[in-house]
């Protein structure tokens, strides 16, 4: 009886533990290949008659936006996974905790958000927006329109309002972004 259970128990452990490690782990290597390539082409601004272009899978992205842009520039999202689909289309999901005293004034049920998108990446002159066709905040769709506008209305003290919208520049030295299945396709 005794042989049983503990069989019992180390079949229940491999078992465990094959789906703990069949989960996607994200990869230092792949990160840290994406971050070295924008850094170059970051310094390497030489006028090109032809661009040059380089690309990433999917797991590459997501392992960079988690272990390096994240956490340099964005301390806020806790997570975010990316799904790269065929022409310019993204969905994705994000976990996003509001800590500390700049945060204070944000109401409880704000503080701690998952937020699922979709849309379209959409590049021209060396600039980038995503246009939101779906948007879930904690399980409820919201029109992106309407949550822009309270986007904006929350922006009491601004010269200038941002919106949902924006037109952003592109990383230093990137000229412009295609996305298709699974990859993302950087040219410089």
């Amino acid at each position: 009886m005794m042989k049983r259970k503990i069989t019992l128990i180390s079949i229940f452990i491999v078992l465990c533990g094959s789906i703990v490690f069949s989960s996607e782990e994200f990869s230092w290597q792949k990160a840290k290949r994406i971050d070295d390539t924008l850094r170059y082409i970051a310094k390497n601004k030489k006028p090109r008659v032809f661009l040059k272009k380089i690309t990433f899978n999917e797991s590459d992205l997501n392992s960079y936006l988690n272990l390096i842009y994240r956490k340099k520039y964005t301390p806020e999202v806790k997570y975010i996974k990316l799904k790269l689909q065929k022409e310019n289309y993204v969905s994705g999901t994000m976990k996003i905790k509001l800590e500390g005293k700049k945060y204070e004034a944000v109401p409880a049920f704000l503080k701690d958000i998952d937020v699922e998108v979709s849309g379209i990446v959409k590049c021209k002159n060396y600039r980038m927006r995503f246009d939101f066709e779906k948007l879930k905040v904690n399980g409820t769709s919201f029109s992106p329109e309407v949550l822009d506008e309270a986007f904006g209305a929350a922006q009491v003290n601004f010269k200038v309002k941002k919106s949902m919208y924006d037109w952003f520049d592109l990383m230093p030295g990137i000229k412009n972004v295609i996305i298709a299945e699974k990859k993302i396709t950087l040219f410089y």
